[in-house]
């Protein structure tokens, strides 16, 4: 799926409460969309910033604690060399 669609689905889709968002995560995992994807989903879906896209992200049950520790430690390497270039 394209970032454009993504955002498309967000924006149709009625995800009120935690478990819903938690399920469509996974529908949208399951179908090969990025981590990155998902964020942008919950960002458009939520209406929230992209910092807690990402947090919310990440405390969703479509994630196993092994995938998220993973994404953690790539986003931790990815500010981390931000950081360097500062």
């Amino acid at each position: 799926m394209k970032l454009e669609e993504i955002k498309k689905e967000a924006k149709r889709c009625k995800c009120g409460d935690i478990p819903s968002l938690s399920s469509k995560i996974t529908e949208l995992k399951n179908k090969g969309v990025s981590f990155l994807g998902c964020v942008a989903f919950v960002q458009v879906n939520q209406k929230i910033s992209l910092k807690e896209a990402q947090e919310l992200t990440l405390q969703l049950q479509a994630y196993s604690k092994d995938e998220k520790r993973r994404i953690e430690e790539g986003i931790d390497i990815m500010l981390s060399d931000f950081k360097e270039e500062e």
